[in-house]
């Protein structure tokens, strides 16, 4: 599905704006140094990192729909920030753990998103 046709226009804009917001904010709050974040010493860390890439997939298919440029896009950008937290010396530490909760959430956005296209056409 290449266009979103049963949402308006504005819907769509809409939903493109809120997942750019999105990135932005989880860029910042992954590659920024840790002083600067706000509380990093929160728990739940994994459930943070799925909860983030959930939202910025789920917006993403809410906006865009179900495309691989998407989809692949978030994956590598869940593995690049780890990667860049790994090599960049500012507090942050890249972690494999924290990579499986980023595309967990994605997978989930997926699902869901799947399970309400499927309800969707059956009406």
């Amino acid at each position: 599905m290449v266009f979103r046709p049963h949402l308006s226009p504005l819907a769509r804009r809409y939903g493109g704006a809120a997942f750019g917001l999105c990135l932005l904010a989880i860029l910042f709050l992954s590659l920024a140094p840790t002083a600067v974040t706000p509380a990093p010493d929160l728990g739940g860390d994994k459930i943070r990192h799925a909860l983030a890439y959930f939202v910025l997939t789920g917006l993403g298919l809410f906006a865009f729909g179900p495309r691989l440029v998407l989809l692949g896009g978030v994956l590598l950008l869940g593995a690049g920030v780890e990667i860049a937290q790994a090599s960049m010396g500012l507090g942050r530490e890249g972690d494999l753990a924290d990579l499986a909760a980023n595309l967990s959430g994605e997978a989930l956005a997926l699902l869901v998103w799947l399970g309400w296209e499927r309800l969707r056409l059956r009406r």
